[in-house]
Order: C-alpha cells, then sequence, then structure tokens
C-alpha cells in the first residue's frame, strides 16, 4: 500500500549515507510547504483549490505553498548550486507534497472519516501530520534509485 511503500523507502534510506540529511529536508521541507500554503490561503482567501477532498485550500494557499519554500531553498542552497535545478525541484518537491495532503484527504473522504485517529484532536489525525512527508519520501527515493543528486545533501 501507499503508506507501506513509504516506510520501505525509509528502513532502505537509513542504510545508506547521508539518511538525516535527507529525512531532515524532507521534514522541514513538508512543515514549510504546509505552513506557508496555510498562511497565504488564509491571508488571500479566494477560491477553493478542491472542495470535495479538502474544502479549505485555496488556490492563493497552493500557490504560497510553492512559491516560499523556493525562496527559502534558494536562499539555504544557492550559494553552492544551480539556482534553476533548486527553483525546479523546490516547485516539484512542493507540488508532491501538496499532492500528498489531498491524496490523504482523498482517503479519508473515500472512509467516510473526518479524522485518522483522535491523538492531535482537531487537527485530522495523525496522517495529516504526515501526508506531505510519505509523498515525498517516496518521490525522492525513486529519484535517488535512478541516480539523481539532490541538490540538499550537504
Amino acid at each position: 500500500s501507499y503508506i507501506s511503500l513509504a516506510f520501505y523507502f525509509l528502513i532502505n534510506f537509513k542504510m545508506k549515507q547521508n539518511f538525516i540529511n535527507y529525512l531532515t529536508f524532507i521534514v522541514f521541507f513538508a512543515i514549510i510547504v504546509d505552513v506557508s500554503a496555510y498562511f497565504t490561503g488564509k491571508s488571500f482567501g479566494g477560491r477553493k483549490l478542491a472542495v470535495n477532498l479538502s474544502p479549505n485550500k485555496t488556490v492563493s494557499g497552493s500557490v504560497g505553498g510553492v512559491i516560499i519554500p523556493v525562496i527559502i531553498c534558494l536562499v539555504f542552497f544557492g550559494k553552492s548550486h544551480n539556482y534553476l535545478e533548486i527553483v525546479i525541484f523546490s516547485i516539484i518537491l512542493s507540488l508532491i507534497a501538496q499532492a500528498g495532503d489531498l491524496i490523504e484527504s482523498s482517503f479519508k473522504r473515500f472512509c467516510y472519516v473526518k479524522d485518522t485517529s483522535n491523538i492531535i484532536p482537531g487537527h485530522g489525525g495523525i496522517l495529516d501530520r504526515i501526508d506531505s512527508i510519505i509523498l515525498l519520501i517516496i518521490f525522492i527515493s525513486i529519484m535517488k534509485l535512478f541516480g539523481y543528486n539532490f541538490f540538499f545533501i550537504v
């Protein structure tokens, strides 16, 4: 299944060099995308992104969830890496993180469940905290299988 695939890749990742760098980047990047999308969406509002899946998400939030992480990655990694590569992969990773959030929301809607657990009341459950991380782990692991060397490895 989708979630177990992420954990398989994570276990496989752990045996590789730079595991901490990858995992740290993935977690912080997912947080930056989530927070950026939330605050941008709350600030600007506007048209809804996917009403049937996640009724509070807006197009402006999604755009903010792409632009702000790109800027942050350019600030942190721009001095020692190719700017175009950072921008392209930051955009791709931002979209994947947001897709992970929508996929998890669609799972909940399909199962007629509001929250995946009650560990964090009012926050959609534990999967809502790691939904973006799960898809980022899968994507980055697949890219690593193809030999891509990510810009965030120090």
